[in-house]
């Protein structure tokens, strides 16, 4: 849906509706979209109302501040009130919190790019000949870069978890990953799974909107660690050659991180592609709820569990009826016939296996600590990532789950 289609009818009508949802079904009566679009135009019009915002037409949240004694400049969201008792819930464009401007986005990438430009094309890399061949595949899922799991030192379990403890615990995928080159030998095929969460949210809400989320790094903070972090680990694995080709597959559709995600892995698949030729290393974007690749006789079904727009609930932890009929679908529909379909996903937090006649149904569990709302409604859980080692033409796979841990020092 192009807003250039309603985007000047939303600004000339913007003092008409103080509610959103109000404005999205005018939006959709004038324009003639079905219902069913009406919550995408809702969060279009939320974008377009901030950005219509500029800094002299804020003087509702500048005159609130300045009765309260509060600098504007560090208040994220505020409720105006308005004639005849309205409301209305905005995002305040003077603030300079957890915000961030498409140039700091930018800046940071020039610097990754800086960082590493030393390195474009000039990888030096032999494949080896195998006697058998087999994949090592890294799944980490959640990894909720840039939440605070203990704001104020109030959580429940007092977690640590920021830029620092991130790379730290990615380091240690590195180290797994050499800790199986060291039995198995050089692997036919690295295979670097993100199964989506990637970023914690945006401007400290998911990308969803509605949820609040406890933040500790700015939006250009969360883009620049996730992408160097990432591109480092491949770097290194390089050098290591621990393999004959690296894909990195990143799912970019999911509940808390959304486009953030996908635009924290095109960074990534743009830097990479300037360091390594393809036939290297591949950086494979997933923007589908749903996608599937093939490694020898096997099929993997790579979703985050729940997707950026539509899903009340997502795919569940022990598969029911309604959940085995949607994989079932997808597989029938795409025509899937892999002798191994294997169906992966992340969001719930937890590990978990399942099979059925036509897959096996894999959770995994979470990269980063429990958020405090985690702590205080479900109680403690573990994290950590997995790492299997896929014989490319039987189905005798190892699996190890490898735990992280973030307790307070």
């Amino acid at each position: 849906m192009k807003k250039t289609v309603y985007h000047g009818w939303v600004i000339a009508n913007l003092e008409n509706y103080s509610n959103n949802t109000e404005m999205a079904r005018a939006v959709a009566k004038e324009f003639r979209y079905d219902d069913g679009k009406i919550e995408q135009i809702r969060r279009r019009i939320s974008s377009i109302r901030k950005s219509s915002m500029k800094t002299g037409d804020a003087s509702g949240i500048i005159n609130a501040a300045e009765r309260n004694g509060v600098d504007p400049t560090s208040i994220p969201y505020a409720w105006l009130k308005g004639d005849k008792e309205a409301s209305l819930f905005v995002r305040n464009p003077l603030f300079e919190g957890t915000g961030v401007t498409v140039e700091k986005i930018e800046e940071a990438l020039d610097g990754i790019i800086e960082k590493h430009k030393s390195s474009f094309k000039k990888e030096k890399f032999e494949r080896k000949k195998l006697k058998e061949k087999k994949a090592c595949k890294v799944t980490i899922s959640d990894s909720h870069v840039g939440m605070n799991p203990n704001q104020n030192s109030s959580a429940l379990f007092q977690y640590e978890y920021n830029a620092d403890v991130y790379i730290k615990s990615m380091d240690k995928v590195f180290d797994s990953v050499i800790k199986e080159f060291n039995v198995h030998g050089t692997f036919d095929l690295l295979l670097l799974d993100d199964l989506g969460d990637l970023a914690d949210g945006w401007n400290g809400y998911t990308t969803r909107g509605g949820h609040e989320l406890p933040q500790n790094m700015s939006n250009a903070e969360v883009f620049e660690v996730c992408v160097d972090t990432k591109i480092n680990l491949i770097r290194r694995l390089i050098e290591a050659n621990v393999a004959n080709k690296l894909i990195i597959r990143c799912v970019s559709n999911d509940n808390h991180s959304g486009d953030f995600s996908l635009i924290i892995n095109k960074a990534i698949q743009r830097v990479i592609n300037m360091m390594y030729n393809e036939k290297i290393v591949e950086v494979d974007i997933l923007e589908r709820f749903i996608e599937h690749r093939t490694y020898g006789e096997h099929c993997f079904v790579l979703t985050h569990g729940k997707d950026k727009e539509f899903m009340k609930s997502g795919l569940p932890i022990v598969l029911n009826d309604r959940a085995i009929r949607l994989i079932t679908d997808y597989i029938e529909h795409y025509g899937i016939n892999s002798k191994y379909i294997h169906v992966e996903k992340g969001d719930l937090h937890q590990i978990g296996y399942q099979r059925v006649k036509k897959f096996d149904y894999r959770n995994f569990m979470s990269f980063a600590p429990p958020s405090s709302w985690i702590q205080h409604n479900f109680g403690d859980s573990y994290s950590g990532y997995s790492i299997q080692i896929i014989p490319k033409h039987s189905n005798e796979i190892q699996h190890t789950d490898y735990f992280l841990d973030y307790l307070k020092k």
